[in-house]
């Protein structure tokens, strides 16, 4: 009775585990950290300053100030770790990956007045790259998938990124005014591997040993565009800037396999189960509006920056009906966030050197959330 109890849990948990939702939306809708090794460094406080090529991203306006040819590539390696208490006993895992962070060409077109630039390249905006393992004796059943007396192993790995292959374009319109537009067509993918071991090390159930291994591989596709404007006063100690991060229409389709295998020190009496499928559908990301500001003080840069995403405007599009209706669960739970980045580079006189700092603070979207749950970025 123990056993059939338990199968009946496993597979009422393994039919949720084939939707999406909300966490899906927001998970695509999240801009990460950006890239541009200069930017990074400055906290990501970038949207006044944007003169290099990582502008297509930041602000395509910022392209505008670029007089000459320039090539730009970047690297990035990503170390994520997870530490956590589960049932009194402590757990850790770790993933990390390197990629290509940035790869760009900016040329300035020799104009009469003003400037005109363009700009094309690719850019990673986000990895996906995270790591769980929690490793415990269930002595007393505390949820409704674990039964009492289970010796549980289970590790959880995600994987995967978006990328950005950029076009952009600036111009001078007015003495120190800069206005540009970029387009960005997007590229990704999103793997998540979770591996669960259920040992009846006491032989309470007719099973002696339950393995679960459940993947979903997600494939990504989409276009969104940025608008961007920048002014420099009289004197270029001061420069201030708007991006508009237009909404991303994105496509995704995910294959899943679910494989549980049930083994018995009784013969003849292993169980294996395997459950393949797939689903297709469409997610619309929210608008982002960036402020920025800059001002140099001889030879110290001072930036700061400010975002405003209204994250209820996320929408799946062009699916079954469960899951439009987590739209709805969207507008109850998610709210707007303001987020907060400064940066700061001082240019060491009598050199070529240059040290930065910065941070960022980035409110959770969640309506329950509170400061706690906030991210927080020391550069």
């Amino acid at each position: 009775m123990k056993r059939t109890i338990l199968l009946s849990i496993l597979f009422i948990f393994s039919s949720m585990l084939y939707g999406q939702y909300k966490e899906d939306a927001y998970r695509l809708s999240y801009l990460g950290l950006g890239f541009g090794a200069r930017s990074l460094a400055m906290g990501t406080a970038y949207t006044a300053i944007a003169n290099d090529f990582s502008a297509v991203y930041w602000n395509p306006a910022g392209l505008g100030q670029v007089k000459r040819n320039e090539i730009s590539l970047g690297l990035s390696h990503y170390l994520y770790k997870d530490e956590n208490t589960f049932l009194d006993e402590k757990s850790s895992f770790s993933n990390s990956k390197t990629n290509l962070n940035s790869l760009g060409l900016v040329y300035p077109f020799p104009v009469q007045k003003g400037s005109m630039v363009f700009a094309i390249g690719y850019g990673r905006q986000v990895d996906y790259a995270t790591a769980l393992a929690f490793n415990a004796f269930n002595k007393k059943a505390t949820t409704a998938n674990y039964p009492d007396n289970i010796d549980i192993r289970t590790n959880v790995l995600e994987n995967g990124g978006l990328n950005n292959w950029m076009v952009a374009g600036a111009i001078e319109a007015a003495r120190g005014l800069f206005l540009g537009v970029s387009l960005n067509v997007i590229s990704g993918s999103y793997s998540y591997n979770r591996d669960y071991t259920g040992s009846d090390i006491d032989n309470n159930y007719y099973f002696y040993e339950i393995n679960r291994l459940y993947t979903i591989q997600e494939d990504i596709s989409g276009f969104t565009g940025r608008l961007g404007l920048l002014y420099e006063t009289k004197n270029k100690k001061g420069r201030f800037g708007i991006n508009v991060k237009l909404p991303s229409t994105l496509s995704m389709r995910d294959d899943w396999v679910d494989t549980e295998n049930y083994y018995d020190d009784i013969p003849d009496s292993d169980y294996v189960a395997k459950d393949v499928g797939y689903s297709e559908f469409d997610v619309t990301t929210p608008f982002v509006f960036s402020a920025g500001a800059s001002w140099t003080f001889g030879d110290l840069l001072l930036s700061g920056d400010v975002d405003y995403t209204d994250w209820t405007q996320m929408e799946f599009k062009n699916t079954y009906s469960d899951l439009l209706q987590e739209n709805t669960i969207i507008k109850e739970t998610f709210e707007p966030t303001v987020n907060f980045r400064v940066g700061a580079e001082y240019e060491i006189p009598l050199s070529d050197v240059a040290v930065r700092a910065g941070f960022a603070y980035l409110p959770s979207p969640y309506s329950f959330h509170t400061s706690d749950n906030a991210q927080k970025y020391i550069t």
